[in-house]
């Protein structure tokens, strides 16, 4: 049973990022890291054991898969509901940076070195960024990056950005403590405009929170601070891998060394109850993929993205 954590989690209906019902639920989800599952899911064996002290839900998150999985599926034992599925990116670090580099082909290479030049000279000739990653930096890390992550949308629109609660703190510190976190930051005159916090778990830096200033998204902070970060966990032994964790993007495709495309799998309780949520999330979430595909065909997804980003 230790390879399962047993927590709260947030199972939420959306309309695109507008969230419409959430729903506390008592779970266990598993604890392995995805590049050491096998390649094809199962139920788990114990999933009775799992459902024991009133547990709604079992939850295996990024479990490789070779193809797509039913959407819902009725077991026995329990409703088995897979709510998204995707490309998985990492960075492995092996080799030095200027071998990483070498991944890229010339022109997305110069196109890396083009953005840095030109922040350069927006900045005054110098780009000022810091690692951070000692229980006495983490303070500062965290209340300089607070500031971001408050203009940002993830915090303003999906209330998911840095979280400023005092566990949360302490949990940082303990961490920077055992040389198990990082923190990054990129300035402009002295003022923070992206950060990247990273918690290590077996040698995997997770990209857990991010954000960027808004206002200086025609500078690419969020891409600069990446490259940075990268730079410096190459350089050291303690981190063997980068897991850019769940969802896409053309960014961790970008910088990713690897992939491995895999599925969320919800276990849920056999309950009314739970069948409901699961129908009303699959069908919120088929409505908002239809209107993406229509904004798509228009030409309009990127333009009302902005708009309603900048309304939140």
């Amino acid at each position: 049973m230790e390879k399962w954590s047993r927590q709260s989690i947030n199972f939420t209906v959306r309309l695109g990022e507008i969230s419409l019902l959430t729903w506390s639920l008592s779970a266990r989800v598993l604890k392995t890291h995805f590049t050491k599952l096998p390649a094809h899911p199962a139920v788990p064996a114990e999933l009775p054991e799992l459902f024991r002290d009133s547990v709604d839900v079992v939850v295996t998150r990024s479990h490789p898969a070779e193809s797509s999985l039913t959407r819902l599926s009725i077991l026995p034992q329990a409703i088995q509901y897979v709510p998204s599925s995707y490309q998985r990116y990492w960075v492995v670090f092996s080799g030095d940076f200027e071998n990483y580099l070498k991944k890229f082909s010339a022109k997305s290479r110069n196109t890396l070195l083009r953005k840095i030049k030109k922040f350069t000279e927006f900045s005054g000739g110098e780009i000022d960024w810091k690692e951070y990653r000692k229980p006495e930096e983490m303070h500062e890390f965290h209340k300089l990056a607070m500031e971001v992550s408050q203009k940002t949308y993830q915090e303003r629109l999906l209330d998911c950005g840095l979280p400023a609660n005092q566990q949360f703190r302490e949990n940082m510190l303990m961490l920077a403590a055992e040389d198990n976190v990082r923190g990054y930051l990129l300035f402009y005159q002295k003022k923070p405009i992206a950060y990247i916090y990273c918690p290590v778990q077996d040698g995997v830096a997770l990209y857990e929170y991010v954000g960027h200033d808004p206002e200086y998204q025609r500078w690419s902070p969020g891409t600069l601070l990446q490259y940075f970060a990268l730079q410096c966990m190459f350089m050291t032994d303690h981190i063997k891998i980068f897991d850019f964790t769940e969802g896409e993007g053309a960014h961790k495709a970008f910088f990713a060394t690897d992939n491995q495309y895999c599925a969320d799998i919800y276990y849920f309780r056999r309950t009314w109850r739970n069948f409901i949520k699961v129908i009303l999330h699959a069908s919120s979430d088929k409505l908002s993929r239809a209107i993406v595909q229509v904004l798509e065909r228009l030409k309009l997804k990127t333009y009302v993205k902005k708009i309603f980003r900048s309304r939140a």
